[in-house]
């Protein structure tokens, strides 16, 4: 499968399972469940979480971008995901009372058990998803992650309908692990054995504890925020807070999680062909920015009236946060493949300190913004992001030897096409142009408006995305000529 097409059928998964879970989200919030029950499922989910860092070990980057993969070591590596995946998900049960007590939340603990069933099924999926990653297999995995999302979205809904309250989310999460893991292993079938050899595993392992020390760090940076707020602000800003994270980080996972997928094993494809990779690298950056800067920047601008339209008026503290949390995503797209390139280069020691350092200061600057409310502990995630923009853009600046002028070039093209791209938005929603909540179709026209604005920058900045845009036009199916007679 050529890398376009597979870029098509990753970003084809990520939009089909965004719009599952994005309208199961929509129905559940406005119709059945309050944000402090939002809030008490978030941190079950956070807790969890924390705990399933141990789960993947990064054994999922390791089956990727190993170059000599041998398939009789297969099912070997797979019987190493499956034990510690199983230690996880006994862990979680087991912390399901102690984390009820600390909290003061009794209603945590069912939560926890269901989630740990859910982790139970998920290293049972490891190592075939990695397998049809590595084969540049979309197309499988569209249907494995957008039919578990259709059918988990369903279950939360049917769920919440009954009265199963916060329950019904880890039910609908439950329903997507297990039709996921149906599905990869259907379509490549991986039966996990105890590895017959230490030797066999033992460059996993080796590469895994390093991976590892990324992970845990990054868990205590990313799943530790919703704990936090939980703690010193309540169940109902937990709710709020994990809305607009929540609502803002879903850009990620629409293009920059496709985008990754893909660029992963062709950029290790270019490295064990001896390639260049600041010139894609470049390229790349373009694409991510000129993309997603327009998108977080039409988020923010739209967030109180989308608010509003989406979730409801009881939901309409979500509305500043969300401005705060869109901004800050806007710097963590700038940089992408952070983890990945890295590894791949095999600076993956540098990368656990560098990760350690953004980890200590995301959790601090979060724990001390918190004194001051929940908006607060939202600007701390833009104070967090502006540090992690400086501190991964130098190291993978150096790493790749990347050109500091044209690096300036791209970013300034797409924060100018960015502006463009929200200005109707912006004036209209600052202007009260049409009230103060203006209804979908108002909404919907400004941002085509926008996005007329920012093609027309595109080209007319000459923007290097400009040519995948002009690509995907002539990809689209022409009206044949009449023909005479």
């Amino acid at each position: 499968m050529s890398l376009r097409r597979s870029a098509l059928w990753s970003m084809a998964t990520q939009y089909g399972s965004f719009l599952c879970q994005f309208a199961s989200s929509v129905v559940i919030s406005r119709f059945f469940l309050r944000p402090a029950e939002v809030g008490l499922f978030s941190i079950a989910l956070a807790a969890a979480m924390m705990a399933a860092i141990f789960q993947d070990m990064g054994i999922s980057r390791f089956v990727t971008g190993q170059p000599d993969m041998r398939e009789a070591h297969v099912r070997d590596y797979a019987g190493v995901a499956v034990a510690l995946g199983w230690l996880v998900a006994a862990g979680i049960a087991l912390a399901a009372l102690p984390l009820a007590w600390f909290y003061g939340e009794p209603g945590l603990a069912p939560l926890m058990l269901i989630i740990a069933l859910a982790y139970a099924a998920m290293p049972l999926a490891i190592v075939p998803a990695a397998l049809l990653t590595r084969a540049m297999n979309f197309r499988v995995l569209f249907f494995a992650n957008t039919g578990s999302a259709l059918l988990g979205a369903g279950a939360s809904i049917g769920a919440a309908a009954a009265g199963a309250g916060p329950a019904a989310l880890a039910w609908g999460m439950l329903t997507t692990t297990l039709t996921r893991l149906a599905v990869v292993q259907v379509a490549r079938p991986v039966l996990p054995r105890r590895p017959r050899r230490a030797e066999t595993v033992r460059p996993m392992l080796g590469f895994s504890g390093a991976s590892f020390a990324i992970s845990l760090s990054g868990a205590i940076g990313m799943r530790s925020q919703d704990l936090i707020v939980g703690h010193l602000l309540g169940l109902f800003a937990t709710g709020i807070f994990t809305r607009a994270t929540a609502l803002a980080g879903q850009l990620s996972t629409l293009v920059v999680g496709a985008l990754n997928a893909v660029f992963y094993p062709a950029f290790a494809r270019k490295r064990d062909a001896g390639e260049d990779l600041a010139g894609p690298y470049l390229h790349l950056i373009a694409c991510n920015t000129a993309l997603n800067w327009a998108a977080a920047a039409g988020l923010a601008a739209a967030a109180g009236p989308l608010v509003h339209l989406l979730y409801g008026p009881r939901w309409a503290e979500v509305a500043p946060l969300l401005r705060w949390t869109a901004l800050a995503e806007m710097l963590f797209f700038a940089v992408p493949l952070q983890m990945d390139v890295p590894i791949m280069l095999g600076r993956i020691r540098s990368l656990v300190w560098i990760n350690c350092l953004d980890t200590a200061a995301t959790v601090g600057i979060l724990a001390a913004f918190c004194a001051w409310g929940v908006e607060a502990a939202a600007v701390s995630r833009l104070v967090a992001a502006g540090l992690w923009f400086v501190i991964y853009i130098t190291f993978i600046g150096r790493l790749l030897h990347l050109p500091v002028a044209q690096l300036a070039g791209i970013y300034l093209r797409s924060g100018l096409c960015a502006a463009a791209a929200a200005a109707p938005l912006y004036g209209a929603v600052e202007g009260a142009w049409f009230g103060p909540t203006p209804g979908l179709p108002v909404l919907l026209g400004l941002g085509l408006c926008g996005a007329v604005a920012w093609l027309a920058l595109l080209a007319l900045l000459r923007h290097p995305a400009w040519q995948e845009v002009r690509l995907a036009l002539n990809l689209l199916p022409r009206p044949r000529a009449l023909q005479p007679g």
